[in-house]
């Protein structure tokens, strides 16, 4: 049989994988639920640790031994990426390259690899101490955010909008009281494990793309709310960001650069920017996968264009297996963010006018926390309407009249 081997548990990657008519095997980590809408389509899953390279690759050759070479090893997961591109380029299978993956992950990397391109922004990456002496050898009140270099969902990112700022931060990551990076692959020691870098002003926008031997296509301009400063977690997303042309065009752009510049040359990605009024784009991080939050689900409300099944066609060198079919001219989603830490005691909603679907991570009894990552979020909705400003008004307005009552723990 033909059959691709898919890190992951992906819902929508294993549908997309079975569109194009290959058996699915998926691998995925202990410990993890396996949705019944991924088992309808795989033919088996294996587990291991998909982190583990070595332990992945045994279980590919493991498999390929019984049902002959993979099409493809693929994965749409974040801390599988660099996994994912070493064995199938060990294969001789399409692939986004291993150090693309590499570099994609670790946000100092790109940074220097866009040193010398329009959309080169000042930073500082290393250690905290690192850090600290860069931003304290800027006059106080130089706007900076940092975050872990290869972080994602948020976590760990922090405006430091003054030196003492800066001391309270530095403070907190040397006691151990903020996030730690992970590691990537092909990191030594003494590389970089938090960046900073001056803030940029200006909307902020994802751009969601699938590319194919070096040719990349945008699929669609995601447009993002956020908390704001300090922390950034981000709220809401609306397809198609309602943008001018001319600004569409700049933000496109600047991510055929990014994605040029990194070698990214196969496969979805993700990359998230700013339009700062006076610099124009700047860059903030891109993905060797497609975008979290529901994006793709957006993206294919709005569009009709699958990014899944665009990123399979792309490294099988095929078209896409369905014809584009959007639901509405619009689509966006908006978070329900916990009012307060302590217990989740009631949860309840109105239904509402032109709410696709509701969805929930907590239930009543649950421990809620303060909002420090997106991880911390309760739920969300996605509403669908004919214009990007009335779904996303829609959606807020639903998750605004959703009922949570939290009771403080007791000491």
């Amino acid at each position: 049989m033909t059959w691709i081997c898919l890190l992951g548990p992906s819902t929508t990657g294993s549908q997309a994988i079975a569109l194009h008519g290959h058996q699915v095997v998926v691998l995925a980590p202990p410990g993890g639920a396996i949705p019944s809408e991924v088992t309808a389509h795989a033919e088996r899953v294996v587990f291991c640790d998909i982190t583990d390279h070595d332990a992945t690759r045994t279980a590919v050759d493991r498999l390929a031994a019984e049902l002959g070479p993979p099409r493809l090893v693929v994965s749409f997961t974040e801390h599988a990426q660099e996994v994912s591109a070493r064995i199938a380029t060990g294969l001789g299978l399409p692939s986004v390259s291993p150090a693309a993956a590499a570099h994609a992950r670790d946000k100092a990397a790109m940074r220097r690899l866009l040193a010398d391109t329009p959309y080169a922004w000042p930073y500082a990456a290393g250690t905290p101490d690192d850090i600290a002496g860069a931003v304290r050898a800027e006059p106080d009140g130089v706007a900076w955010i940092v975050k872990p270099a290869d972080g994602a969902g948020s976590a760990g990112v922090t405006a430091l909008e003054s030196h003492a700022d800066l001391e309270r931060w530095h403070a907190k990551v040397t006691a151990g009281q903020e996030p730690r990076t992970r590691g990537t692959a092909d990191e030594q020691p003494g590389a970089a494990r938090y960046i900073a870098e001056h803030a940029a002003a200006g909307p902020e926008f994802s751009v969601e793309a699938v590319s194919a031997a070096g040719r990349h296509t945008i699929l669609a301009i995601t447009a993002k709310q956020t908390t704001g400063s300090p922390n950034f977690i981000e709220t809401g997303h609306v397809v198609p960001a309602p943008l001018p042309e001319d600004d569409a065009e700049r933000l496109k752009d600047a991510v055929r650069c990014v994605l040029d510049r990194l070698g990214i040359h196969h496969g979805a990605s993700h990359t998230e920017l700013r339009l700062d009024p006076v610099h124009g784009p700047v860059v903030i991080e891109t993905h060797t996968r497609v975008g979290g939050d529901c994006i793709p689900e957006l993206v294919q409300l709005a569009t009709g264009r699958d990014q899944y099944d665009h990123a399979i066609a792309a490294l099988l060198g095929t078209t896409p297996a369905q014809p584009p079919a959007p639901a509405a001219p619009a689509a966006a989603i908006s978070f329900i963010t916990p009012p307060a830490p302590g217990t989740l005691t009631d949860l309840s909603l109105t239904p509402t006018h032109g709410i696709l679907r509701w969805h929930f991570d907590r239930m009543p009894g649950a421990d809620l926390t303060e909002l420090h990552s997106s991880y911390d979020r309760i739920g969300y909705a996605i509403a669908l309407a004919e214009t990007p400003a009335e779904a996303m008004r829609t959606a807020a307005e639903a998750t605004a009249g959703v009922r949570v009552h939290v009771t403080a723990h007791t000491s």
